[in-house]
């Protein structure tokens, strides 16, 4: 049975005997991560419809700005203990944190009638006073699982870039990403089949037990892998918590993969404001949106776990880094202009398909190569920057630009030529990035 098992890693995986058992545990652990967000994403969703729409802007700010937070943090951490150990205890703090959740959420769910009197912040976001706890604990909570998604992800892809060669990152790393895409697949149909069973606070249990399941995947990578770079005393980075950002902004490698993620985040801004419009426009119920909503979740993840899993290692191995991170920006100039001669539904949900999956297979993947080149301050510190201050911060002034263009009296098909642009702008530093990284060793 192992042979028959390593012999279909063999054949569909371009893998090497002796790599299997930890590209599957990076796979589960990557798994375990995306299903534990994707079973409490539902959840924030329906948290979320107990704040205004008007006032959301504000937690994306808030999201930006403990995003930020989270990274000084992290790089203090990393500064002063053993990156070995502090994996762990990340994942056992957010752990702790959905524990939290689970206990104010039972003691205050949704229709409960108690308030809280939160003078200051009633003034400053145009609140009712008193406000309902449970709105309170649906504002914290939409944001720290905002948080929690971008800093896991960077935490997990700053580990194994730290483990895997550039060699093996072309190899492996789509299958890896695969694990993602099916955590994320699978998640949301357990959690939509069980909720009525278990109740909607208990997902949460659920979320810390799959998160859980993270801990041994570590211990077994720390015990099976050895780091790439060494020359770090004690397994410690040193330095302070500003390191990150210092590192970034002294490195022009750095601030380019900066720029690619600012870029980035410009197109699926773009595509995400258009996409909502639209459906809002066609589908007058929220059953018929969801349903919609799904089938393009369910198409994505589709195409993307065949992808990772029998196409990225290929394309990386026989084009390049560059041609795998350069190809999506490329194809969003031509889908740019095809939306602005045909701005209607259809044409976006499926350039939202191929974007979205693409992005899944191929971009991310090329964008965690990238960090297997750079040393272990630049992968743990700065990266965690770029992933979550950068990103959400460019979520931030972005849906800002978006919005002023529209108010500028930009209709889709303008917005969509500006988009070409900025899509131009974006195949040109994928270019230059992917070149930069194939000449390091």
């Amino acid at each position: 049975m192992i042979n028959k098992l390593e012999l279909l890693f063999l054949n569909s995986v371009d893998i090497r005997r002796e790599e299997i058992r930890a590209a599957i545990v990076s796979f589960i652990y990557l798994f375990c991560l995306m299903a534990s967000y994707y079973t409490m994403r539902p959840l924030r969703d329906a948290l979320a419809s107990e704040i205004p729409s008007e006032n959301l802007k504000y937690l994306w700010t808030a999201t930006f700005i403990f995003s930020t937070l989270s990274a000084l943090v992290f790089g203090y951490v990393v500064s002063k203990f053993k990156t070995s150990s502090v994996l762990s205890w990340i994942y056992i703090f957010f752990i702790l944190n959905i524990l939290i959740f689970f206990y104010y959420m039972s003691a205050y769910p949704l229709e409960s009638e108690d308030v809280i009197l939160l003078p200051i912040f009633s003034n400053i976001f145009d609140l009712p006073s008193p406000i309902k706890i449970s709105t309170v604990i649906g504002c914290v909570f939409y944001v720290w699982l905002s948080v929690f998604n971008m800093f896991v992800v960077s935490v997990f892809w700053s580990f194994l870039a730290d483990r895997y060669t550039k060699d093996q990152s072309k190899r492996l790393f789509g299958f890896i990403a695969a694990g993602g895409s099916l955590g994320a697949a699978i998640a949301p149909i357990f959690a939509a089949s069980t909720v009525n069973f278990f109740g909607v606070d208990r997902m949460l249990i659920m979320a810390a037990i799959i998160l859980s399941i993270t801990l041994i995947c570590i211990r077994d990578l720390l015990n099976s892998t050895q780091v790439i770079d060494h020359g770090y005393k004690n397994n410690k980075l040193g330095g302070s918590s500003w390191d990150g950002f210092l590192v970034l902004i002294k490195n022009p490698y750095l601030l380019l993969i900066a720029l690619f993620v600012v870029l980035y985040t410009f197109i699926s801004t773009i595509f995400y404001v258009a996409q909502v419009d639209l459906v809002r426009s066609a589908f007058e119920t929220r059953e018929a949106r969801y349903a919609v909503y799904a089938i393009v979740d369910g198409i994505v993840n589709g195409l993307a776990i065949f992808t990772q899993i029998f196409i990225t290692t290929r394309l990386a191995r026989k084009f390049g880094l560059t041609f795998l991170i350069a190809i999506m920006p490329i194809f969003m100039i031509l889908a740019f202009f095809l939306l602005s001669f045909f701005p209607v539904l259809i044409v976006i949900l499926a350039l939202q398909v191929f974007r979205r999956a693409g992005n899944y297979a191929l971009t991310r993947p090329g964008r965690e190569m990238l960090w297997t080149v750079v040393n272990r301050d630049e992968k743990y510190k700065a990266k965690n920057v770029v992933d979550t201050s950068i990103y959400r911060g460019a979520d931030l002034i972005n849906i800002w630009i978006e919005n002023g263009l529209r108010s500028a009296g930009f209709n889709l098909g303008q917005i969509a030529i500006v988009g070409s642009f900025v899509a131009l702008m974006w195949s040109l530093v994928a270019i230059i990035l992917g070149r930069k990284a194939e000449k390091k060793k």
